[in-house]
């Protein structure tokens, strides 16, 4: 049972990595004003993941198209991690052929190159 919950804290690791750096982005596209808040290192903020939502209104409606985009990029994250771990969850459904499956003891058995006397 481990195992899916790991698989979903990565997916989830993931998806928070990609938000960060679309908010940090978006704040590097502005130039880190200090309206955005933030945790100030230098010239520069940082930003907790999807902090950008909340500046849509800050921002003159010529600017909002970035906050909107940043917004479907973050969804796409998200369906894009959802559809794996939907895969994930699914499981190897398909006899795997050649190189793109490793072999069962009966395989090896079948193939004789372990010899045992059989040829």
């Amino acid at each position: 049972m481990t195992a899916p919950i790991v698989r979903f804290g990565t997916l989830l690791l993931v998806w928070l990595v990609a938000l960060f750096a679309i908010t940090e982005l978006v704040g590097w596209l502005f130039a880190w004003p200090a309206v955005f808040g933030g945790w100030r290192v230098g010239p520069i903020a940082l930003y907790g993941p999807g902090q950008f939502l909340a500046w849509r209104g800050l921002l003159a409606p010529g600017h909002r198209w970035i906050v909107d985009g940043a917004t479907l990029v973050s969804g796409a994250c998200a369906l894009a991690l959802a559809v794996r771990a939907g895969l994930d969850l699914r499981g190897n459904r398909a006899h795997g052929f050649g190189a793109g499956r490793w072999a069962t003891r009966t395989d090896v058995r079948r193939s004789g190159l372990l010899g045992g006397g059989r040829r």
